[in-house]
């Protein structure tokens, strides 16, 4: 009894010295300035080069769209358009429907919870959601705007303000920033248009991505001959798996919405699979499938990457093209509207763009407030006068700058990201480059945004493929990124007979075959293994230039520890975890999350380098767990993100399919066409089960708890709803595997989950630091 009672006190005086630290730890973190962590003159840089591209200030090539006409008008195309063109004459009254409270919930729920968004319009839309009537204000507000479509535009009231370039993924990107409500209207239009947009080209469009009308499965007997057995689409073929519905033609969707999850606005924490991880998804369950159902067959593989993908598009090719498929004039109208978004940049700023090479006709505006004459009384006194001097050119230098001049222009390239209706028109775009490349050599593009591949056992097929993507952009002048261009090849040859196949394959293309590898995120395509494998060199390179940053010794603690979240998710994103790569996969990341952390921390783990830095920085004496680290900021912890709670959540479902059904299909003497992908289309159960199993997502698992556990848990949400303000009904696996590993750490210290004592915390730092802007983000 006596033990329990010591023990008691010493947990209270514990929970006290913590909560003193704690508040300590927040009053840092609140009183820093958001964190610069980039070259101001690369930033700097970036949007002068995203103004030129705009404004169509470079070597531009004039574009081709007598081309865009030909192929709209190829035999077994002409008529599918035609159609289109006939459903597309309802699109008006499809976008000018009223506008209902849940839709505008929808797309406030993406602003206010994407960095990509200001702060100021994230933070309205957080306002927003909270009251209902200005949510009903909002609805009738855009419902009015809808029904007046030719009176839509872009505000010149607040044209002036707006390029934010913000580091994203690798590099800075420039934004462009509005009005809430001019956001809202703009991606609301997009939603609409490409909602209709994506329905029409399913339906009529013979879109190389949709089923074929029958499939060819060859047997061979017992005698050596062979019987041919045609199935319908209407049979189960590997063909008709839910990857293919979901990833051909569903991408267009995936594109719609300002939700924070779409693939033009992809969160690296989540552990749902993107349309950005089925591509690797699907290179690798081809790669996997082909060498087991062709072994003695060549298999090509090539990934293309489009440079400065949103920014390149040309307004007169997007033009044309919404003729060509037959949008309303009023739709086409309003759509070149939201295209020539209006700058009005100060001639300094202009950083000695020359003038002439500006296509478009400007209109100069000067702000001149009059000048007032004073008459100057002459001081005998020679100080006065140098006084006033003084005082007469600080006069000079503020007049000079009202008088700044500014340039009104309008854009005539690019499409500006973060708007939906940017993703309907780049989506529209690209789902015509498939179907040229389609129509050219029947090769089927695996593409996710700008991100595309390509891949065949078919030589001439492939190089027709790839010779047909790079003529596409070269001539409506889309620029591929060359340094990101990858291939491989997977043979049985020997090295000799291999290099007589590539040369092969040269001759027949009209562009350079890429020297690098086909990469996708932090993976690379190995031919040595035969799959895809950690790209050590890239990967590195992003940690290395992390450590400059993550090291400096005035970052707070809690943006210390943001930061390293924000990139050890994205990294563990782009190796893919939730992929069936291989069964040694998700170990390799494992590792390598553990070697990022000691190439950042000269050796050390970063909890062991935190807990150093927090006593040395607070003077904390006494214990401090490890667990505190991991525990949510709103739980009384410092959030640090565990990769290996994380990624046992993938192992606990992982079952990796061997290759032993591939040689039971084999043993049944069944043998496929030898031409592109139609195993594909095959209605051999065999087959279909195995590819599918490569197409299955690995699930994130929950730990299984005891009861015991399970009342934590739920005290664990009640108690982060209190703290954070917010209501909570469940919590993700990932925090739950948290409380498996450490939460008996965390009692056996503290006594309890609610440990934090709040009254001696200001807790309104941790709801206000969540808006705080982030120069990083991913």
């Amino acid at each position: 009894m006596e033990k329990d009672l010591l023990k008691k006190l010493e947990q209270g005086k514990r929970r006290a010295v913590y909560a003193s630290f704690f508040s300590d730890l927040l009053e840092e973190w609140a009183s820093t300035e958001d964190l610069k962590i980039h070259n101001e003159e690369e930033r700097f840089n970036c949007e002068q080069s995203a103004i030129k591209k705009w404004l169509n200030i470079k070597e531009f090539k004039e574009p081709d769209l007598g081309f865009l006409e030909e192929l709209t008008k190829k035999k077994d195309l002409e008529k599918q358009f035609k159609t289109i063109k006939y459903s597309l004459l309802e699109l008006t009254s499809t976008i000018t429907q009223k506008v209902m409270q849940e839709e505008v919930k929808e797309h406030l729920n993406g602003i206010s919870s994407s960095y990509k968004h200001c702060l100021r319009n994230r933070k309205l839309a957080i306002k927003t959601l909270k009251d209902t009537v200005l949510l009903n204000e909002y609805a009738g507000a855009l419902t009015i705007s809808l029904e007046n479509l030719e009176s839509v535009d872009w505000n010149l009231e607040t044209s002036y303000l707006q390029t934010r370039t913000i580091w994203i993924k690798t590099k800075f990107r420039s934004y462009i920033d509005y009005g809430l409500y001019q956001t809202l209207l703009w991606n609301i239009i997009g939603e609409r248009i490409g909602y209709s947009l994506k329905s029409f080209l399913q339906t009529n469009l013979d879109h190389p991505l949709k089923n074929k009308e029958t499939s060819i499965c060859i047997r061979k007997n017992s005698d050596n001959k062979y019987s041919y057995n045609i199935y319908s689409t209407n049979c189960t073929t590997i063909k008709d798996h839910p990857v293919y519905t979901e990833l051909f033609m569903g991408l267009l969707k995936s594109s719609l919405g300002s939700s924070s999850q779409t693939d033009y606005n992809m969160q690296s924490s989540s552990t749902k699979m993107t349309h950005f991880h089925r591509i690797i998804q699907l290179l690798s369950a081809k790669i996997t499938t082909n060498k087991e159902v062709n072994p003695d067959l060549n298999y090509y593989v090539f990934g293309i990457d489009f440079k400065n993908y949103f920014d390149q598009f040309d307004h007169r090719v997007v033009e044309k093209i919404l003729h060509l498929v037959g949008f309303p004039s009023d739709v086409i109208s309003l759509i070149n509207k939201f295209l020539k978004i209006p700058f009005k940049i100060p001639v300094n700023k202009l950083n000695g763009l020359n003038e002439k090479e500006i296509e478009i006709e400007v209109e100069v505006e000067q702000d001149k407030k009059k000048k007032e004459e004073k008459e100057e009384d002459k001081e005998e006194d020679k100080e006065k006068e140098v006084k006033k001097e003084k005082e007469n050119e600080k006069e000079k230098e503020k007049e000079k700058e009202t008088e700044e001049e500014f340039i009104i222009k309008k854009s005539l390239n690019g499409l500006p990201m973060n708007y939906t209706l940017s993703n309907t028109l780049s989506e529209l775009i690209m789902t015509l480059l498939e179907v040229y490349v389609y129509n050219e050599s029947e090769i089927r593009i695996i593409r996710c945004v700008d991100d595309m591949y390509i891949c065949s056992n078919n030589q001439i097929k492939i190089s027709k493929a790839y010779n047909a993507i790079q003529f596409f952009c070269e001539t409506l002048g889309m620029d591929l990124n060359l340094d990101k261009l990858g291939f491989n090849i997977f043979t049985p040859k020997t090295e000799k007979l291999k290099l007589e196949v590539v040369n092969n394959l040269k001759q027949l293309l009209n562009y350079p075959l890429p020297e690098n590898s086909v990469t996708w995120g932090y993976l690379i395509l190995s031919e040595e293994k035969g799959k895809f494998i950690i790209n050590n060199q890239k990967l590195f390179q992003s940690v290395d230039w992390l450590k400059e940053r993550i090291n400096k010794s005035n970052i707070p603690i809690i943006t210390k520890v943001n930061l390293f979240n924000i990139f050890i998710k994205y990294y563990i994103s782009l190796m893919a975890p939730m992929v069936r790569i291989s069964r040694d996969h998700l170990q390799n990341i494992g590792k390598i999350t553990i070697e990022i952390e000691k190439r950042l921390f000269n050796g050390n783990r970063f909890d062991t380098e935190l807990i150093q830095n927090i006593k040395k920085r607070f003077q904390f004496e006494g214990e401090f767990p490890k667990a505190l680290l991991y525990f949510p900021i709103t739980a009384g912890g410092l959030g640090l993100w565990r990769s290996a709670s994380y990624l046992t959540g993938f192992d606990v479902k992982y079952t990796f399919l061997n290759c032993r059904i591939f040689s039971e299909s084999k043993s049944s003497q069944i043998v496929y066409i030898l031409n592109s992908e139609d195993w594909e289309f095959t209605a051999n159960t065999t087959i279909y089960s195995a590819y599918g199993a490569l197409l299955g997502e690995i699930e994130h698992a929950s730990p299984s708890l005891s009861s015991e556990q399970k009342i934590r848990v739920n005290d664990f949400i009640s108690r982060g709803s209190e703290v954070g303000g917010t209501r909570r009904v469940n919590l993700n696996n990932y925090y739950q595997w948290i409380i498996s590993f450490l939460g008996e750490d965390v009692i056996s210290h503290f006594g309890t989950f609610r440990f934090l004592i709040t009254q001696l915390v200001p807790m309104q730092i941790i709801i206000s630091g969540r808006l705080k802007d982030t120069e990083t983000t991913v």
